[in-house]
């Protein structure tokens, strides 16, 4: 399978297509359509939270899915190697969504595997 690909017409998703970065997150994406407790997802939702980089300038980060439950939680998922868990950016990165997160009343959610 290729690291990069699309899913065709995804049920909970309202967008026809959902774009993929890797095999984990393909995978991911059929776990959401299958998993009845979530309502609806994408990958396509435009959030972009700024965050102070390790060269002290403002970046943006795009975390990469946000996912609503059935009993109304939302979440924004982040998944990231283990290897990149200590990098100073994925922390901060990680920090600045929190914030972003907790100010809207939304869940942040990081998920980490060995790759």
């Amino acid at each position: 399978m290729s690291t990069h690909g699309f899913i065709k017409d995804p049920q909970k998703s309202a967008f026809s297509i959902e774009y993929y970065d890797s095999t984990w997150e393909h995978d991911y994406m059929k776990e959401l359509e299958g998993d009845d407790a979530v309502a609806k997802w994408t990958k396509n939702h435009g959030i972009r939270i700024p965050y102070l980089a390790d060269d002290n300038k403002y970046k943006h980060y795009n975390p990469d899915f946000l996912v609503e439950k059935e009993d109304g939680t939302i979440e924004l998922v982040e998944m990231k190697s283990t290897h990149l868990l200590k990098t100073s950016n994925t922390q901060r990165k990680r920090e600045y969504a929190t914030k972003w997160c907790e100010a809207r009343g939304i869940k942040y959610r990081l998920i980490s595997r060995y790759q």
